[in-house]
């Protein structure tokens, strides 16, 4: 088949023409491209449209933009006042939270450290956390002690001061022992009942009830402390320290025993599940025949 090719005027002809068309589009592109004086003057023209545009606006006058200033900062400083006065009511509250915790803290190490510490008369629940406690922790029998000056000129010497030896008994027998109720304490600088103020109703300083407000004449100390000893006073707070101690004990070992007998039966009882338990696990076919009475058998056979 014969291949149908222009002729080269032809060919000439349309390289013309396209190269006519390449300038005409070249044109065309120029058209989009501006200059930048182009955009200097645009952008000229623009700032001078929106100045035009501002000074047609309205103007607001100075007096109402300054009233609405003013309204906003009134505003701005009642809510700040208002927050800051709820910060500052809340620290109050938990400082002062914080001081009564600490001095409830205070006060009860004191009293579980100083028997001048205790309130008169103490309350029945201390009590019995001071009974369970016992004596020892408030003894102090091994000091520092403090010295006390006498007064008077013909007094035997400027001071006196307490001894260990003074916290001990000795027994007809040769024996000696400690004696419990006898407590020191190292704020008050003074001696003190233990049982007595444990049951002690008021302050009052008479005869005995010295060791409940505090002993502090070691110079008499020979005669005033055999004498509390053998005071009824001393002897009827010793016989109820005696008897709470020994009821208090007494609830202890009831409670011990109660919950040994609860432990026994409920050892009991589990073995007596799981034996169950493993016995229809391994004989799940085994039917145990019960003896039952001839007569009920006839029954059963008819």
């Amino acid at each position: 088949m014969k291949r149908n090719r222009p002729s080269g005027s032809q060919q000439r002809k349309i390289k013309k023409a396209r190269e006519k068309s390449a300038e005409a589009m070249s044109g065309s592109i120029l058209k989009y491209v501006a200059p930048s004086t182009s955009t200097a003057v645009g952008e000229s023209a623009e700032d001078v449209q929106s100045v035009e545009s501002i000074s047609e606006m309205p103007e607001v006058s100075s007096q109402e933009a300054l009233n609405v200033k003013v309204q906003e900062l009134e505003k701005i400083i009642l809510s700040s006042s208002g927050e800051s006065d709820v910060d500052e009511g809340d620290a109050s509250r938990s400082l002062h939270q914080q001081d009564s915790d600490e001095e409830e803290e205070t006060v009860q190490l004191s009293v579980y450290s100083d028997v001048a510490a205790w309130p008169v008369p103490v309350p029945d629940v201390l009590r019995v956390d001071l009974i369970k406690r016992g004596s020892e922790p408030f003894q102090n029998k091994d000091g520092p002690f403090s010295p006390v000056e006498r007064q008077g000129e013909k007094s035997k010497g400027k001071s006196r001061q307490l001894i260990t030896a003074w916290f001990y008994k000795a027994l007809p027998n040769g024996e000696t022992i400690l004696r419990m109720w006898m407590v020191y304490s190292p704020s008050k600088q003074s001696l003190f009942c233990f049982c007595c103020r444990l049951f002690a109703v008021d302050n009052k300083v008479t005869g005995a009830s010295s060791f409940v407000t505090g002993f502090q004449l070691w110079w008499k100390l020979n005669p005033k402390v055999s004498d509390h000893e053998a005071s009824e006073q001393h002897l009827t707070c010793l016989e109820k320290w005696k008897t709470l101690r020994a009821g208090l004990k007494l609830q202890k070992c009831l409670d011990h025993v109660h919950q040994t007998t609860v432990d026994r039966e409920k050892k009991k009882w589990r073995d007596i599940l799981h034996l169950s338990f493993w016995l229809t696990r391994i004989f799940p076919f085994v039917v145990i025949e019960r003896p039952c009475h001839p007569q009920t058998k006839a029954t059963s056979s008819n």
